[in-house]
Protein backbone atom coordinates (compact mmCIF):
# COMPACT_ATOMS: atom_id res chain seq x y z
CA UNK A 1 0.00 0.00 0.00
CA UNK A 2 1.13 3.55 -0.60
CA UNK A 3 -0.51 5.21 2.39
CA UNK A 4 -1.64 8.77 2.93
CA UNK A 5 1.67 10.28 1.81
CA UNK A 6 1.56 8.31 -1.44
CA UNK A 7 -2.01 9.32 -2.17
CA UNK A 8 -1.12 12.95 -1.45
CA UNK A 9 1.91 12.83 -3.77
CA UNK A 10 -0.09 11.19 -6.57
CA UNK A 11 -2.87 13.77 -6.16
CA UNK A 12 -0.33 16.60 -6.23
CA UNK A 13 1.28 15.14 -9.36
CA UNK A 14 -2.09 14.89 -11.12
CA UNK A 15 -3.00 18.47 -10.17
CA UNK A 16 0.42 19.70 -11.30
CA UNK A 17 -0.02 17.86 -14.59
CA UNK A 18 -3.42 19.48 -15.14
CA UNK A 19 -2.04 22.90 -14.24
CA UNK A 20 1.03 22.85 -16.51
CA UNK A 21 -1.02 21.38 -19.36
CA UNK A 22 -3.55 24.19 -19.08
CA UNK A 23 -0.75 26.76 -18.74
CA UNK A 24 0.92 25.61 -21.97
CA UNK A 25 -2.32 25.20 -23.95
CA UNK A 26 -2.46 28.76 -25.38
CA UNK A 27 0.98 28.38 -26.98
CA UNK A 28 1.37 24.63 -27.55
CA UNK A 29 -1.64 22.96 -29.20
CA UNK A 30 -0.26 19.43 -28.75
CA UNK A 31 0.29 19.76 -24.99
CA UNK A 32 -2.88 17.77 -24.16
CA UNK A 33 -1.10 14.70 -25.56
CA UNK A 34 1.83 15.45 -23.27
CA UNK A 35 -0.51 15.80 -20.31
CA UNK A 36 -2.32 12.56 -21.12
CA UNK A 37 1.01 10.75 -21.42
CA UNK A 38 2.13 12.03 -18.04
CA UNK A 39 -1.16 11.08 -16.36
CA UNK A 40 -0.67 7.47 -17.47
CA UNK A 41 2.98 7.56 -16.41
CA UNK A 42 2.00 8.83 -12.96
CA UNK A 43 0.20 5.52 -12.55
CA UNK A 44 3.23 3.64 -13.86
CA UNK A 45 5.48 5.56 -11.46
CA UNK A 46 3.25 4.53 -8.60
CA UNK A 47 3.71 0.88 -9.58
CA UNK A 48 7.46 1.56 -9.80
CA UNK A 49 7.52 2.84 -6.22
CA UNK A 50 5.74 -0.24 -4.92
CA UNK A 51 7.21 -2.97 -7.16
CA UNK A 52 10.41 -1.45 -8.63
CA UNK A 53 9.22 -1.99 -12.20
CA UNK A 54 7.47 0.07 -14.85
CA UNK A 55 4.69 -2.01 -16.43
CA UNK A 56 5.07 -2.41 -20.18
CA UNK A 57 1.32 -2.05 -20.68
CA UNK A 58 1.24 1.36 -18.98
CA UNK A 59 4.35 2.61 -20.77
CA UNK A 60 2.84 1.52 -24.11
CA UNK A 61 -0.48 3.16 -23.21
CA UNK A 62 1.41 6.36 -22.33
CA UNK A 63 2.91 6.37 -25.84
CA UNK A 64 -0.53 6.36 -27.51
CA UNK A 65 -1.30 10.10 -27.06
CA UNK A 66 2.11 10.97 -28.53
CA UNK A 67 1.56 8.70 -31.52
CA UNK A 68 -1.93 10.11 -32.08
CA UNK A 69 -0.64 13.70 -31.90
CA UNK A 70 2.13 12.93 -34.38
CA UNK A 71 -0.32 11.16 -36.72
CA UNK A 72 -2.86 13.98 -36.57
CA UNK A 73 -0.31 16.73 -37.16
CA UNK A 74 1.87 14.72 -39.52
CA UNK A 75 4.34 17.53 -40.13
CA UNK A 76 8.13 17.29 -40.11
CA UNK A 77 8.32 19.71 -37.16
CA UNK A 78 6.05 17.65 -34.93
CA UNK A 79 7.60 14.33 -35.92
CA UNK A 80 11.17 15.58 -35.53
CA UNK A 81 10.31 17.23 -32.21
CA UNK A 82 8.92 14.00 -30.79
CA UNK A 83 11.85 11.98 -32.11
CA UNK A 84 14.39 14.49 -30.80
CA UNK A 85 12.78 14.52 -27.37
CA UNK A 86 12.72 10.72 -27.27
CA UNK A 87 16.39 10.59 -28.23
CA UNK A 88 17.45 13.27 -25.74
CA UNK A 89 15.90 11.33 -22.85
CA UNK A 90 16.13 7.79 -24.14
CA UNK A 91 19.71 7.58 -25.39
CA UNK A 92 21.47 8.51 -22.11
CA UNK A 93 19.17 6.15 -20.21
CA UNK A 94 19.85 3.38 -22.74
CA UNK A 95 23.61 3.92 -22.44
CA UNK A 96 23.31 3.70 -18.66
CA UNK A 97 21.24 0.53 -18.92
CA UNK A 98 23.76 -1.07 -21.29
CA UNK A 99 26.65 -0.24 -18.96
CA UNK A 100 24.82 -1.44 -15.85
CA UNK A 101 21.67 -3.46 -16.56
CA UNK A 102 21.27 -4.24 -12.86
CA UNK A 103 21.50 -0.54 -12.02
CA UNK A 104 18.76 0.65 -14.37
CA UNK A 105 16.00 -1.41 -15.85
CA UNK A 106 14.91 -1.29 -19.46
CA UNK A 107 11.49 -0.07 -18.34
CA UNK A 108 13.17 3.19 -17.29
CA UNK A 109 14.67 3.49 -20.78
CA UNK A 110 11.30 2.94 -22.47
CA UNK A 111 9.49 5.30 -20.11
CA UNK A 112 12.22 7.92 -20.59
CA UNK A 113 11.84 7.75 -24.37
CA UNK A 114 8.07 8.16 -24.07
CA UNK A 115 8.44 11.09 -21.66
CA UNK A 116 11.00 12.68 -23.98
CA UNK A 117 8.75 12.25 -27.01
CA UNK A 118 5.84 13.82 -25.15
CA UNK A 119 7.97 16.80 -24.11
CA UNK A 120 9.26 17.03 -27.68
CA UNK A 121 5.69 17.64 -28.84
CA UNK A 122 5.83 20.91 -26.89
CA UNK A 123 9.51 21.80 -27.32
CA UNK A 124 12.41 19.32 -27.70
CA UNK A 125 14.63 21.39 -25.39
CA UNK A 126 12.31 20.51 -22.53
CA UNK A 127 13.42 16.87 -22.77
CA UNK A 128 16.97 17.76 -21.70
CA UNK A 129 15.65 19.85 -18.83
CA UNK A 130 13.27 17.03 -17.87
CA UNK A 131 16.07 14.48 -17.85
CA UNK A 132 18.39 16.60 -15.73
CA UNK A 133 15.73 17.64 -13.21
CA UNK A 134 14.32 14.11 -13.07
CA UNK A 135 17.70 12.53 -12.38
CA UNK A 136 18.56 15.22 -9.84
CA UNK A 137 15.22 14.73 -8.09
CA UNK A 138 15.61 10.95 -8.02
CA UNK A 139 19.14 11.27 -6.67
CA UNK A 140 18.03 13.70 -3.97
CA UNK A 141 15.21 11.32 -3.02
CA UNK A 142 17.71 8.47 -2.74
CA UNK A 143 20.03 10.53 -0.57
CA UNK A 144 17.21 11.72 1.69
CA UNK A 145 15.91 8.18 2.13
CA UNK A 146 19.47 6.82 2.41
CA UNK A 147 18.77 4.19 -0.20
CA UNK A 148 21.05 2.84 -2.87
CA UNK A 149 18.22 1.47 -5.00
CA UNK A 150 15.37 3.79 -5.95
CA UNK A 151 12.69 3.70 -8.64
CA UNK A 152 13.42 6.12 -11.48
CA UNK A 153 9.84 6.34 -12.82
CA UNK A 154 8.75 9.02 -10.33
CA UNK A 155 11.87 11.03 -11.12
CA UNK A 156 11.16 10.91 -14.85
CA UNK A 157 7.58 12.07 -14.36
CA UNK A 158 8.60 14.71 -11.81
CA UNK A 159 11.35 15.93 -14.12
CA UNK A 160 8.88 16.25 -17.00
CA UNK A 161 6.45 18.22 -14.86
CA UNK A 162 9.27 20.44 -13.60
CA UNK A 163 10.52 20.98 -17.15
CA UNK A 164 7.07 21.99 -18.32
CA UNK A 165 6.66 24.40 -15.42
CA UNK A 166 10.13 25.91 -15.73
CA UNK A 167 9.89 26.05 -19.51
CA UNK A 168 6.65 27.99 -19.37
CA UNK A 169 7.90 30.22 -16.57
CA UNK A 170 11.03 31.03 -18.59
CA UNK A 171 8.87 31.47 -21.70
CA UNK A 172 10.56 28.81 -23.76
CA UNK A 173 9.06 29.07 -27.22
CA UNK A 174 6.86 26.13 -28.14
CA UNK A 175 7.99 24.21 -31.23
Amino acid sequence: MIGVVGVTVVGAALLTCAFVTAWWLPVAPRVPATGATLVVLIGAALVDVVEHRLPNALVALAAVPVLVAVALAWTPDVTSGALAGAAVMGVPLLATHLVSPAGMGFGDVKAGAVVGASLGLVEPQLAALGLVTGLAGAAAWGVLLRRRRIPLGPGLVGGALAALGLGRLLEVAAG
